[in-house]
């Protein structure tokens, strides 16, 4: 009663906090006051789809769409393995997008299908209002050249795009086409996938050329030196990784943006530039520079990377510009097959197999020690298994990989697992429940599970007689074990999947996931591989090597069974790149 007195000015503002999924679902119904505002009040709606269940994404599309697309400012889809089959189910709900006429934002991630990509190319000339777009981790792998083409020529040809972020991947590595049109608009550009060669970035300023934030990946191992630099005035931040073969490329590049306040670049090179030599080039040409960000990887390790060489380069960072003028540090690591130099200015991975063998830093009040503090995530299962001559710990981790059984080792390095939110646990045939129940109980915001085991072990059923009931995403996939109907029937009541919302699993056959499905009650997204072999479809030639039908069992008469005899609302399609998984989503 309360709430319903409040003007419509402050509910209007109230409804601006909270997305469209939410907003609908909470407060249409409530009375015809509310239902007027939703409906011909509100202009601000903002749907984030990525999020949303089957059934409720059906309910806003078929009921709500059609009335307020007028007012529909952002709009999110995905079609990962959360969500497969949405940009085809937009699609059939929405032949067009140009009935989102204010539309000033568009995300689509984990795309997998060409045609919708083209008709979303086609379709965005109608998008006259949209300043931001957006393709993450998309995966189209007989996208050709000309397609290329033509989107980006359609993304620059937009009047008032402002942001775009490109992250479209093909099977084949290939060059960003740079389109041959020019935009007066587009200021911040992200080209996550495809390289920019050094020798077309001149063309791409000038198609884009009030361009003040990049990022990119650019080539530079091209051997000809026809390579000539113009200024590029506008750019202010720039967030880039290098493939180069030799320094003086890089320098060349970095010399004509004056006014660059940001520099976070990554290297990738057998010839290290030296503390001098960046010294002069952010004297001499980046005068506005205030933040940077460096990180110089030989993957390759070069013989002659000597102590002597490796203090000479340390010592190259430890004038008064980069300790007293600017305060910029530098750390060196290696381990086996890697070595890095980089500013101490973010926190650091740890990922691999070894502990860094050498660290060394040019500040003094840093440590190995305190590189471990500032790590977030660890995937070395080996680690509790190693000879550690300083004491470890690591206090902030939220992703971790556990080999079991754990040794007492473990626990005085890693004390802390309240923020630990994944784990990935790697199990022997000797591991106790009782321990692994233990751990699990110092997890408590332990939200995702992903359970490895080799192939050549028998896989236990008793881990599921373990009590977590907040596990979220199960991933079973890595298990190498394929779950019976008397298995998914265990799985289905135990304690661990009592609130999960995924799960990637190898099953026997069609008729164990419908047990998974019906008994599951909070399962909104499964993915299912019937058989050890991956088969990828963009591969033809693979596809025929030894393979049969017996080989192949997840048939379409398979998926059109399971059509049948689940609800009509459920969605279930072949996995666009491995024919032998299914993906449903449900619920």
């Amino acid at each position: 009663m309360n709430f319903n007195l409040l003007p419509n000015e402050i509910l209007l503002a109230f409804f601006d906090y909270l997305n469209g999924n939410d907003l609908l679902h909470t407060f249409y119904g409530l009375n015809a006051r509310i239902n007027a505002l939703l409906y011909k009040q509100y202009q601000c709606y903002y749907f984030k789809f990525s999020v949303l269940s089957k059934r409720n994404f059906d309910i806003i599309y078929q009921q709500h769409i059609p009335l307020i697309s007028d007012d529909i400012l952002a709009l999110h889809l995905s079609d990962s393995d959360s969500n497969p089959g949405q940009s085809n189910l937009l699609f059939y709900y929405s032949p067009s997008l140009r009935q989102f006429t204010h539309l000033r934002s568009l995300s689509l991630s984990h795309l997998r299908s060409k045609e919708i990509l083209l008709k979303v190319s086609i379709e965005l000339s109608y998008l006259v209002q949209l300043t931001h777009l957006k393709f993450c981790v998309c995966y189209i792998p007989d996208y050709n050249e000309t397609d290329f083409e033509l989107l980006t020529s359609n993304i620059w040809n937009l009047p008032n795009l402002t942001y775009c972020y490109f992250d479209i991947r093909n099977k084949r590595p290939q060059s960003f086409v740079i389109p041959s049109k020019i935009t007066s608009s587009l200021k911040y550009l992200s080209i996550m996938t495809e390289k920019i060669k050094l020798n077309s970035i001149n063309r791409l300023f000038q198609c884009t050329p009030y361009l003040k934030y990049l990022r990119a990946r650019i080539d530079c191992l091209e051997h000809n030196d026809d390579y000539i630099g113009s200024s590029f005035s506008t750019l202010t931040n720039l967030h880039i990784f290098i493939m180069a073969s030799h320094p003086s490329k890089i320098i060349s590049f970095l010399r004509n943006i004056p006014n660059l306040h940001r520099l976070n670049i990554r290297i990738a090179t057998c010839y290290f530039i030296n503390g001098h030599q960046w010294e002069d080039l952010i004297r001499n040409y980046l005068p506005k520079l205030r933040t940077f960000h460096l990180s110089m990887i030989d993957l390759t390790i070069d013989p002659l990377m000597t102590e002597e060489r490796i203090n000479e380069l340390m010592n190259s960072f430890r004038t008064s510009f980069w300790i007293d003028e600017r305060r910029w540090f530098v750390r060196y690591m290696s381990k086996k097959y890697f070595i890095r130099f980089g500013t101490v200015s973010k926190a650091f991975d740890f990922i691999g197999d070894t502990l860094p063998s050498v660290f060394k830093s040019t500040d003094s009040q840093d440590s190995i020690e305190k590189l471990y503090t500032t790590m977030s995530r660890i995937s070395d299962v080996t680690l509790a298994n190693q000879s550690i001559a300083s004491k470890i710990c690591f206090p902030k981790l939220n992703s971790l990989s556990v080999k079991c059984p754990i040794n007492d080792q473990y626990w005085s390095m890693i004390s802390n697992l309240h923020q630990v939110s994944s784990l990935s646990l790697h199990l022997s045939t000797d591991f106790s429940q009782s321990e692994l129940q233990a751990f699990l109980d110092r997890m408590p915001h332990l939200r995702t599970l992903i359970i490895h085991q080799d192939a050549s072990l028998p896989f236990s059923m008793a881990i599921f007689n373990c009590t977590f009931p907040s596990i979220h995403y199960l991933h079973l996939e890595n298990c190498k074990h394929y779950f019976n109907e008397e298995d998914c029937t265990i799985l289905s009541h135990s304690s661990l999947t009592s609130q999960c919302k995924q799960l990637d699993i190898l099953v026997k056959n069609r008729q164990s996931i419908i047990i998974l499905i019906n008994k599951m009650t909070n399962l909104c997204a499964l993915r299912a591989r019937f058989t050890d072999e991956k088969i990828f479809e963009y591969e033809p030639s693979r596809m025929r090597h030894n393979v049969t039908d017996e080989t192949i069992l997840c048939k379409d008469e398979d998926i059109q069974w399971m059509i049948d005899q689940l609800p009509s609302t459920c969605i279930i399609t072949r996995h666009p790149l491995c024919i032998n998984h299914i993906r449903i989503w449900l619920k």
